[in-house]
């Protein structure tokens, strides 16, 4: 199975150690000459909007594992691009979506971090709390996004029940015209 930023590459980034992270700003890059490039800050951007924790760790893998960092902005492409392009559609579903998104990656992130195994006793207690308080978070904005999916799928039917109560005998009209023609 294969996640948008795996969790091998965080695991590693933990187990290496992540002190004095930082996020690369936009005066640190380059101009985009490539598609590659545009993609690129634009997952950055995003991330770091949207899950600064990951921009983080997305800045540390880029300095140290270059391979790794590749593989991961084209993972995080895939999950972004539909966030940065629904937006207009249903604004409400763009929100649950990006929520769902931010709920997942801090679940990820919080698991690496459990998995890397440095963390002190006391702490590894705190991170998992944290770490089932998270999965909770997720679980809860999965059932809230299905909710809001499943009230749009029925008052659609309904729209769709109300059109062809309103126009059946036009409806039949127009489908006896056709028969017998």
């Amino acid at each position: 199975m294969q996640r948008f930023l795996t969790m091998a590459a965080v695991w590693l980034l933990f187990a290496v150690g992540h002190d004095g992270w930082s996020v690369a700003g936009a005066d640190d890059q380059p101009a985009a000459a490539t598609a590659e490039d545009d993609r690129e800050q634009r997952v950055v951007a995003f991330v770091a909007a949207h899950q600064p924790e990951l921009a983080k760790v997305l800045a540390h893998l880029e300095k140290r594992k270059p391979a790794e960092y590749a593989r991961a902005i084209e993972e995080l492409d895939r999950s972004v691009q539909p966030l940065t392009s629904g937006k207009a559609k249903d604004p409400r579903l763009h929100e649950l979506e990006l929520l769902a998104w931010q709920a997942r990656t801090r679940v990820d992130l919080l698991g690496a971090r459990l998995v890397s195994g440095k963390e002190k006793d006391k702490n590894r207690e705190q991170l998992e709390r944290q770490l089932r308080e998270a999965i909770a978070a997720e679980l809860d904005i999965r059932a809230e996004k299905l909710a809001y999916r499943k009230q749009r799928s029925a008052a659609w039917y309904d729209r769709q029940i109300n059109r062809l109560s309103e126009k059946r005998d036009a409806l039949i009209d127009a489908r006896l015209k056709a028969l017998l023609e």
